[in-house]
């Protein structure tokens, strides 16, 4: 039903009747850039949006103090308020009435037709902060639509590889957020499982109140790690109640992950971790290139503003410079140019390093992503994969539970430090 709304309303929204009087007709204005970011500002993923705003309105205000843009640049927020149809709509919005040069797609989507359909009728670069499922070349309107965060196959290889060094992959449960809609986090763990010929993991839908379920506190004292791919929220009670029964239970929490969502949470902070850019972790023997000291700079700079900075500002805070990088390359008040543009782009920014073909919308690169934890006040690196997780370790079982073997773990194996 909820797949049947948002097509109705999609088409409802690309379909313009005939008008009973002249109307002007928008048109760009010269030597000025306008860029619509769609943002959660409100709802359950608020935490996400306000880092993506106050990243935004950190570059533009950044950019006013440096040295001239080639175009004078026009920045609109919109809040979608975890709105998938909302979000359908205001980019159409964006795209004709507001005739924006590039979109900022700031919730996590799922990229299927209806959205690829709305990408193709808006004709405008559009930049998805969160991660996709699979690269968007090749999909309906893919040539306007570019990924800046990791896949969530790539995601899934970090995590089931994560869990294997960690000798936590079993016994396991996928906490998902019990909505009807398909859970693409979860699924791209199945599919991971799958391609390693290993059993999926079982899936659990967690109540709306974080309440935790009997079947999941039954198995808790065995329990070696969850894959929350519902809002961290949602695993606060079931990481307190493994605290109090000295449980050894670690927490893979999703990209989508906030600072602010463990900020107040110690016990889930304490067991937890969650995929980002090791990029933002400060490293005092890293070498002082140029843009170890931008980075430094913004995490500073965001820091001293809004609190700490996620990977989600970072992300955000790129997504304008890749914009504005792409303007220096096209010609004026030109959507096609700046696409083109951006699919030539090769460079480091804030949050990792970045490189668009025209047969490749996943732009950022895979070294870039890492597990990060929440250590108080600040983001940290996750303790490596060999020395586990530092919680206690159940006793041994009369039947050992089945772990992969070697050969069913892939030849590489991403680090957990930067």
């Amino acid at each position: 039903m909820r797949a049947l709304a948002i097509v109705v309303i999609a088409t409802l929204a690309c379909t313009s009747p005939a008008p009973t009087v002249a109307t002007p007709t928008p048109t760009a204005e010269g030597g000025v850039l306008n860029v619509v970011a769609l943002l959660d500002l409100s709802g359950p993923r608020a935490a996400i949006g306000r880092q993506q705003r106050d990243a935004l309105q950190l570059w533009m205000s950044q950019q006013r103090s440096s040295a001239p843009l080639l175009k004078v640049f026009r920045l609109r927020t919109v809040d979608v308020a975890g709105s998938d149809a909302k979000l359908l709509i205001e980019l159409r919005r964006a795209a004709v009435e507001e005739m924006a040069d590039a979109v900022i797609v700031g919730p996590p989507v799922t990229y299927d037709d209806t959205l690829g359909r709305a990408v193709e009728l808006a004709g405008v670069p559009v930049l998805f902060t969160q991660p996709l499922g699979l690269d968007p070349a090749g999909r309906g309107g893919g040539r306007w639509a570019f990924a800046l965060a990791p896949t969530l196959s790539r995601i899934a290889e970090l995590a089931i590889d994560d869990a294997y060094q960690r000798d936590v992959l079993r016994p396991s449960l996928v906490l998902t957020d019990g909505r009807e809609r398909v859970d693409p986090v979860a699924s791209a763990l199945t599919a991971e499982m799958e391609r390693r010929r290993l059993d999926p993991l079982t899936r659990v839908a967690m109540p709306a109140d974080g309440s935790v379920v009997p079947v999941v506190r039954s198995s808790l004292s065995v329990l070696r790690s969850v894959h929350c791919t519902a809002l961290p929220s949602s695993c606060v009670s079931l990481a307190t109640l493994a605290r109090s029964m000295s449980a050894p239970t670690f927490f893979y929490l999703s990209y989508s992950t906030a600072p602010a969502d463990l900020a107040d949470h110690a016990d889930l902070a304490q067991r937890a971790v969650f995929p980002g850019s090791r990029a933002l972790l400060s490293v005092a023997t890293r070498p002082l290139r140029p843009i170890d000291q931008a980075r430094d700079r913004f995490v500073q700079a965001f820091g001293e503003r809004y609190g700490p900075a996620g990977t989600h500002a970072a992300v955000a805070h790129d997504a304008l410079a890749l914009i504005a990088a792409a303007t220096e390359r096209s010609g004026p008040d030109d959507r096609a140019a700046l696409r083109d543009a951006l699919e030539r782009i090769s460079m480091p920014l804030i949050a990792g390093t970045y490189a668009f073909t025209s047969d490749r919308h996943a732009g950022s690169d895979p070294a870039d992503l890492a597990y990060l934890r929440w250590a108080g006040s600040t983001l940290a690196p996750a303790l490596l994969p060999s020395l586990g997780t530092g919680l206690p370790t159940p006793a041994p079982t009369a039947t050992p539970v089945r772990s992969p073997s070697p050969s069913a773990s892939p030849s590489r194996s991403p680090s957990a430090t930067p």
